[in-house]
């Protein structure tokens, strides 16, 4: 690192890349092999160094706020437009800070001033975009049902490939239906699985734009189901897919995708001494019994209270008897 001073201003030049080119800082104990912004340990510049001599992820923050942005630059807020909807924000008064001196302070710690910041949800989004929920632009409507957290990771904004997906499913979709959608792929994957994945040999990567495009994609359906579920009606799986479809999202890009069930023929003999047909239990005693049932009865025959038969049993009320003494019945009129 070479620093210069020219008036009062310090000129710092990065001493290891050609020409020595003046660094955007006035620091003078800054490295020139880190980023020049962040300094991160973690966060050594390859050499050659980049001609802005940033790693990549201050490269996608604002240079105003530090607010992370889809393709790096001021942020749509520092630029004074909405977030959703890329409109100009109407005029808001600035957020002003208010501090108590330390002897103003009423609990009795008068060592350091308090400060008292304002709420600055909202600030980023149109009055029209607030009010998405109760929108009669069914756009605005699916928009302000995007997860907080994945716009965020998105840099604020809404991609440009997402807008055009849900105009295109609005016209076969209401926005309820898209609502559920993106509630559904969220909370049963992607709230709980990083938005962000490198690429590697075993698995490719995503990014958060990725990720919203899924949230909002239809499902590859020739019947037109919801992830394997018929439209409506989340308790019945579709006829045409039988279900397959529920993993096709995980496939593209998530960590918790489960193979299709395999037949019995393709299992292995470890695989096949371990493997537990799947079996219904008895829902009585406010599903505390779990005694094994066959369908399609739910419950077993003490707590179905079934009669007893005359050798102790209980039997099925449609017949007179149990199984055994029905058949001794028969036997005997033989």
């Amino acid at each position: 690192m070479i620093s210069r001073r020219s008036g009062n201003r310090t000129i710092v030049r990065c001493d290891l890349c050609p020409g020595q080119p003046a660094l955007p800082t006035p620091n003078e104990d800054v490295s020139t092999a880190k980023c020049i912004r962040c300094q991160d340990d973690n966060r050594w510049l390859p050499v050659p160094h980049p001609d802005d001599h940033l790693c990549s992820v201050c490269r996608r923050e604002c240079p105003v706020c530090r607010s992370v942005t889809t393709g790096g630059g001021v942020c749509l807020t520092c630029q004074a437009l909405c977030r959703t909807c890329r409109r100009p924000l109407p005029a808001r008064p600035d957020l002003q800070v208010r501090v108590v001196e330390p002897g103003n302070r009423k609990d009795r710690k008068r060592r350091w001033s308090r400060h008292f910041f304002l709420n600055a949800k909202g600030r980023d989004q149109c009055d029209a975009c607030l009010d998405a929920t109760r929108s009669p632009d069914p756009l605005r409507a699916v928009l302000a049902a995007l997860p907080d957290k994945a716009v965020r990771a998105c840099g604020g904004g809404i991609p440009p490939a997402v807008v055009d997906t849900l105009r295109a499913e609005l016209r076969r979709r209401t926005v309820r239906q898209l609502g559920d959608r993106i509630e559904r792929r969220w909370w049963n994957r992607w709230a709980s699985l990083p938005l962000h994945r490198d690429e590697s040999d075993d698995q490719p990567g995503y990014r958060p734009d990725d990720v919203m495009l899924w949230l909002v994609t239809p499902t590859p359906c020739p019947g037109g189901c919801e992830d394997g579920f018929v439209l409506d009606n989340p308790d019945r799986i579709c006829s045409i897919c039988r279900g397959t479809s529920l993993t096709h999202l995980a496939d593209e890009g998530g960590e918790d995708a489960q193979p299709l069930p395999q037949p019995a023929a393709a299992r292995t003999p470890a695989e096949a001494i371990a493997y537990r047909p799947p079996v219904t239990e008895c829902t009585g005693k406010g599903g505390t019994c779990g005694v094994p049932v066959a369908p399609p009865h739910t419950q077993c025959p003490s707590c179905s209270n079934w009669p007893r038969c005359a050798c102790g049993r209980r039997h099925n009320p449609a017949h007179d008897a149990c199984r055994t003494c029905s058949s001794h019945t028969n036997q005997s009129h033989e």
